[in-house]
């Protein structure tokens, strides 16, 4: 069916029909992602809206409808930067060192005993809280990638502490976060941590087999948390998985439950490592298998009152023009990154990421390299986002990735990228129908397909 005109207008018409066991085209979903609008529509209703949307009256009802599904909604869209001064999100990388050998780390090339000096930190704190920047959302300060954070603990207290202290008088407002794989932590950093807000992810396999096999010290991790969980400091756990792991995510559920039964918060995420994929048909199994077990352990979660999320496959609330809306990463090298998987010089794409240093206890950027990384792996740059439905999700795709895997995995990133959306887009009508009428959806479009009403 031709929808030319209406997604000219980013209002997408979504076969549907086989989720009900009938041809795709004889429902559609219609998801207008700029305005917040989801429904189902009969396969005459897009013909009538396309229709009007070409300039051919339908009718009042049509326009009206297509005047509301064109109407700027409540949704918060995140658009391209145009400087480096627009960003608010930081990433600070300490060190490149690591005590853990994880199967799909993304640093382990850039592995040295360099450690960032706080200099380097000091003026990026500078920047965001004592030039008279002025603040248009809340900055994200984040201790993570490059190596194992906590392996510099005494740099980030002295951070923490000196952000307290620059904006006392100031009141910017921040959140600061830490992701850790665990091993390192004592009664004395959580004390640290939980008095100044710090939320800690954990990188964590859950299952003592997996986490022994694929990152290590399963036993010293474990009796971390145990020991978080008994202090209630508040944090959550990041699970990664590989095509081995893939379908564990119900078991994990289940042992979080029974091991871990305080825990509440849990985020399951997609490995980014070429050498676990050998062809783009492993990938596809592994996205396709990722995406039912997520929704089978997600409702399995809810049942024991866990709270499970994926960046991965929940992509309904994040609207943007490219994936990565952009970050200061600060290296230990002193220098500025666009992707906290990029930051050593040891590593191939080095250059190509950098835009950026601290010179003279100051930042200083390159606006031209920034002007060209964030041109690339955009909706408006990648051509298989030109009519799709999911790109304003999306995004165009995350730039490692397309500098990680040929074209022939692009395709079969997207196809993941659309059945995740669809999937997820269909799961809130059914939540939003049952809120409303204490009915379940499948039941009513069942019963208007019997009756051939649709």
């Amino acid at each position: 069916m031709n929808q030319e005109s209406l997604n000219k207008e980013n209002i997408f018409a979504i076969p549907v029909g086989d989720s009900w066991g009938v041809d795709r085209e004889r429902i559609y979903l219609l998801y207008a992602p700029l305005n917040g609008h989801i429904s189902l529509a009969s396969k005459q209703s897009i013909e009538e809206l396309e229709a009007c949307a070409c300039g051919q009256p339908e009718g009042e009802a049509q326009t009206k409808l297509l005047s509301m599904f064109k109407a700027k909604g409540n949704v918060p869209v995140h658009l391209l930067p145009k400087t480096p001064h627009e960003l608010y999100q930081i990433d600070i990388l300490l060190n490149y060192t690591c005590n853990f050998k994880c199967i799909y780390c993304y640093s382990a090339a850039g592995r040295s005993s360099r450690q960032i000096d706080f200099g380097s930190i000091k003026a990026v704190i500078d920047y965001l809280f004592c030039s008279g920047k002025q603040q248009e959302n809340p900055y994200i300060i984040n201790f993570s990638g490059g190596g194992e954070p906590l392996l510099s603990f005494d740099l980030i207290r002295q951070t923490v502490d000196y952000i307290k202290k620059v904006n006392q008088d100031r009141h910017y407002y921040y959140n600061i976060g830490l992701v850790t794989n665990g091993s390192l932590i004592t009664p004395e950093i959580v004390d640290y941590l939980q008095s100044q807000s710090v939320n800690m992810a954990v990188s964590f396999e859950i299952l003592p087999y997996l986490q022994d096999k694929e990152r290590g010290g399963y036993a010293k991790v474990a009796a971390n948390i145990d020991m978080m969980l008994k202090r209630d400091y508040p944090f959550g756990i990041r699970t990664t998985f590989t095509p081995e792991s893939v379908s564990c995510m119900c078991e994990m559920i289940e042992e979080i439950a029974l091991r871990f039964p305080k825990l509440k918060k849990v985020v399951f995420d997609v490995v980014l490592a070429p050498a676990l994929f050998p062809t783009p048909q492993d990938l596809e199994h592994y996205y396709d298998a990722f995406l039912e077990n997520f929704y089978m352990a997600k409702s399995l979660a809810e049942k024991n009152g866990i709270t499970l999320e994926s960046v991965a496959v929940e992509t309904l609330s994040m609207i943007r023009d490219r994936t990565c809306e952009g970050k200061i990463v600060l290296t230990p090298m002193g220098t500025i990154s666009s992707c906290a998987r990029v930051s050593s010089p040891l590593e191939p794409l080095y250059k190509e990421y950098m835009y950026g240093e601290v010179a003279d206890s100051k930042l200083e950027f390159d606006q031209q390299q920034f002007e060209n990384i964030i041109s690339q792996s955009n909706i408006y740059s990648e051509p298989m986002c030109a009519d799709c439905f999911a790109k304003w999700n999306c995004g165009g795709g995350c730039r490692l990735f397309h500098h990680s895997f040929d074209e022939r995995y692009e395709h079969v990133r997207c196809r993941f990228m659309r059945k995740a959306l669809r999937r997820q887009l269909l799961e809130v009508l059914r939540r939003s129908y049952r809120q409303s009428t204490g009915e379940d959806l499948n039941t009513f479009i069942n019963n208007k397909l019997e009756n051939n009403e649709l």
